[in-house]
């Protein structure tokens, strides 16, 4: 049996509703300490429902938020800190060029 055209794609992500998902994009991206700590645990639940499937976008932008927090807490000494922004950069610049070099393999073939 066909499908309709009009019907919709339904997709499984870890996130509970649209709400949930502008919430955490909201916080994450908020001057706030708190708010930025309580979006970097919703989002290890999300890892913890969905790990393998989590978005790499989402984790290399926790992953790099994560710094600042830790970085304005005081929590962490200089050395620490170089080397979580840098696995946070590295990882980040892995996922543009990835995709850069998707686009061209698709081209070539």
């Amino acid at each position: 049996m066909k499908k309709k055209s009009s019907e919709k794609r339904r997709h499984v992500v870890a996130w509970a509703n649209k709400a949930e998902w502008d919430q955490v994009l909201e916080y994450l991206y908020s001057k706030d300490s708190a708010l930025q700590r309580f979006a970097l645990q919703r989002i290890s639940a999300w890892r913890g429902r969905y790990a393998s499937s989590s978005p790499v976008a989402v984790d290399c932008t926790a992953d790099l938020v994560r710094c600042q927090v830790l970085d304005r807490s005081g929590q962490l000494d200089g050395e620490d800190l170089v080397l979580l922004y840098g696995a946070g950069l590295v990882r980040f610049v892995n996922l543009i060029t990835e995709r850069q070099q998707g686009r061209t393999a698709l081209r070539f073939c």
